[in-house]
């Protein structure tokens, strides 16, 4: 099959689902790096190659660190949810991360949609038997008459020890019950805990066997299913449905003090069937992309703290539902960090999106090539300012820059002459290896990065016979689209093609507008970074 030619390809729906972004602060490069980055990465290639993606994401409104952060503000949960909400979109727009549809579960319209999702879903899975009542201690603050559940309780992981807020561990991916947490203690100081007995519902898992053979299916790594093993094994095939939050979409509950509110990590499985609902009119297909037979092939994104709410919540609980597939494909990154650190929002350890995108020395394309560089998928990555500035200078800047220089001195007065056959062949080896790395079980930005870099090394291309600079130009517009759009797209426009980089028109000899000058990239400074840079990493900052 030739994507070059699109004669034998027939374009195939996808559903690319990264998390929903919890709106208590901006999006940091740590959020960009991963599962965002990839499922842009994703859409874009797949565009190239003539397939039909759709992005669709949220705002994870109903969690408790937006109470918290209203908190924090003197203001309201859903004050700070619509604030922080309208800023992550900015954020995703201004690195270039395309979303078709951003769902906010607590403003219409699509309140009235979520809310019938979850209705009509707890009733299937409580018909089919899946939803059950269970007791359990949760700590509870007298005189504040707070219940100290979720970003509000602190303390160590029963698993591996370490410091935990709320119910999961960032550390070894647990998640567990709040009477499970060593060492309680309540974010604020507003007095004594009382451990209260309430009334929570939760769901019931499929077999653990089935579970596990449909992960090992997924091609899910085998440290994440023994995450989810020992969940399971801990917490007897149940997750989580309801908590006593007061912020959040209520539920009926039978203790008048007590409120019931659906848990965020439940949460997520409604949301995806919405998301799943939303690309049926968006793409016009018409059915769920969830459906058995929708043939859309559903991908969601996602780090290494959402191992248990994505592959046991969603997941598992689909597996439950009846009439619903699971996730074709569950893409997990490791955490990228800044300086060796976690990216933290609440310690301000951050580079924040917005910094970068606004900056006139840091364009975006160079943040996202230097990101897409990290081999998130097999282990942590760090962003250290050295090797981020010998990206932009060495690499691109002083590199690539100059070979897009080079090339576009030497572009024809006139349409070009057809390519030689080796030219398309090697850009169309390169595309399918940006396939291997990009659609598949296991995602590698680093191998798709790689891909583009043989391209752009390869000066017999460059100085091939019957034009070889333009065909050079405009392969690179290929294989960059995923990783660079905005070079991608100007030297795709400049060579005298419309829209956005398809394979299916790189045969088209259009003529190049060469009084337009060549794309390139700027130097970058030290200086230049460090006004992006946390006061933690700034010269003469104690790190």
């Amino acid at each position: 099959m030739s994507l070059l030619t699109g004669d034998t390809h027939t374009p195939r729906h996808y559903l690319l689902v990264p998390p929903e972004a919890t709106p208590n602060g901006p999006l940091h490069l740590g959020h960009i790096g991963g599962p965002f980055l990839w499922s842009d990465m994703i859409a874009r290639h797949l565009r190239v190659r003539g397939d039909l993606p759709l992005v669709i994401t949220g705002s994870d409104v109903y969690e408790s660190y937006v109470a918290l952060k209203a908190h924090a503000e003197d203001s309201t949960p859903g004050e700070v949810a619509a604030s922080y909400g309208q800023r992550i979109q900015d954020d995703l727009a201004a690195l270039r991360i395309g979303v078709d549809a951003f769902i906010v579960p607590d403003q219409q319209p699509w309140r009235e949609q979520f809310e019938q999702e979850v209705a009509a879903s707890i009733e299937r899975l409580t018909a089919r038997g899946a939803v059950l009542t269970r007791s359990e201690r949760v700590p509870h603050c007298p005189a504040s008459d707070r219940w100290v559940v979720g970003g509000w309780l602190r303390g160590r992981c029963p698993e591996c020890g370490a410091g935990i807020a709320s119910y999961f561990c960032e550390e070894c991916s647990a998640h567990f019950l709040p009477e499970s947490v060593v060492e309680p203690r309540p974010l604020l100081d507003e007095g004594p805990l009382t451990w209260r007995e309430i009334s929570s519902l939760f769901l019931r898992l499929p077999d653990r066997d089935l579970l596990d053979a449909t992960l090992v299916d997924l091609g899910v790594a085998d440290r994440y299913r023994a995450t989810v093993a020992r969940f399971l094994e801990r917490d007897g095939q149940t997750v989580r449905l309801s908590a006593p939050q007061t912020w959040g979409l209520p539920l009926p509950g039978p203790e008048p003090d007590v409120p019931r509110a659906l848990f965020p990590y439940a949460g997520i499985f409604m949301f995806a069937r919405l998301a799943g609902a939303v690309h049926g009119r968006l793409s016009g297909t018409g059915v769920n992309a969830f459906d058995p037979d929708s043939g859309v092939t559903t991908i969601t994104t996602l780090g290494v703290d959402n191992v248990i709410p994505t592959l046991v919540s969603i997941v598992g609980t689909s597996l439950l539902h009846g009439d619903m597939k699971p996730y074709d494909r569950c893409l997990i990154n490791n955490f990228y960090r800044l300086a060796g650190r976690k990216f933290s929002t609440s310690a301000r350890h951050a580079i924040w999106a917005a910094d970068v995108a606004a900056s006139p020395a840091i364009g975006v394309d160079t943040v996202r090539y230097h990101l897409a560089g990290a081999d998130l998928e097999s282990g942590a990555a760090s962003f250290e300012t050295a090797d981020f500035l010998r990206t932009a200078n060495a690499t691109l800047a002083d590199g690539l820059g100059k070979r897009i220089d080079a090339a576009w001195s030497r572009l024809p007065e006139g349409p070009p002459q057809a390519p030689v056959p080796a030219v398309a062949d090697l850009l169309e080896s390169l595309l399918a290896e940006q396939s291997a790395a990009l659609d598949a079980a296991r995602v590698s930005t680093r191998r798709a990065v790689a891909a583009l870099d043989r391209w752009c090394a390869d000066d017999a291309v460059a100085h091939a016979a019957e034009d070889g600079a333009y065909w050079w130009l405009k392969g690179l517009s290929l294989l960059a689209f995923p990783v660079m759009p905005d070079l991608a797209e100007l030297v795709w426009q400049r060579l005298g093609g419309t829209g956005e980089p398809r394979a299916a028109a790189f045969l088209a000899r259009t003529q190049a507008h060469r009084d337009r000058p060549a794309p390139g990239f700027g130097r970058v400074s030290a200086a230049d970074l460090d006004a992006c840079l946390p006061d933690t990493l700034r010269p003469g900052a104690d790190a």
